[in-house]
């Protein structure tokens, strides 16, 4: 270390040395920012996981409780993770277009969150084999989740 030292003393431009590592410790710091982005990342997939596990729940309950379905074992197939779309600002330079996140203390702005769309729903209960009770379950899914009748099966569970 001492011998690192005394070379130090003896360069004529220790004024740019230090300049050049002011800049560079500066982008360490900088980088280094970036790496929240993957927590937000991490913070999305665990809300995506949360909305789909409330939802399958949510109608496992709802479904079970009809007259005659009985126990109830929901799967349901989403297209998706939630979207965050965040704010930005958007400058237009002569034919040049920037755009630029809108950050706030916490992190970006976020303007809307897209949440995942069921693309197919698989609801296997004891009622399932009786007809009436399938045709009100898919229509009850089909309703209630916005996708199409075919996109919905229902079996009867095996005792």
């Amino acid at each position: 270390m001492n011998n690192v030292l005394s070379k130090l003393k003896d360069l004529k431009h220790k004024e740019i040395i230090i300049a050049v590592v002011a800049v560079i410790v500066m982008l360490i710091i900088y980088f280094s920012s970036f790496g929240g982005s993957s927590t937000k990342t991490t913070a999305a997939a665990i809300d995506t996981d949360d909305y789909c596990t409330r939802i399958r729940q949510q109608i496992e309950n709802a479904i079970s409780r009809v007259d005659g379905v009985g126990k109830t074992e929901v799967v349901i197939n989403w297209s998706s993770g939630v979207e965050i779309v965040p704010a930005q600002n958007t400058t237009i330079n002569g034919n040049s277009t920037t755009s630029q996140v809108v950050l706030s203390s916490g992190g970006p702005i976020v303007l809307k969150e897209i949440y995942p769309r069921a693309i197919g729903v698989l609801i296997v209960c004891e009622g399932g084999s009786n007809a009436k009770i399938k045709i009100d379950i898919i229509m009850a899914i089909s309703t209630l989740m916005d996708i199409s009748t075919d996109k919905v099966l229902v079996f009867g569970m095996s005792k």
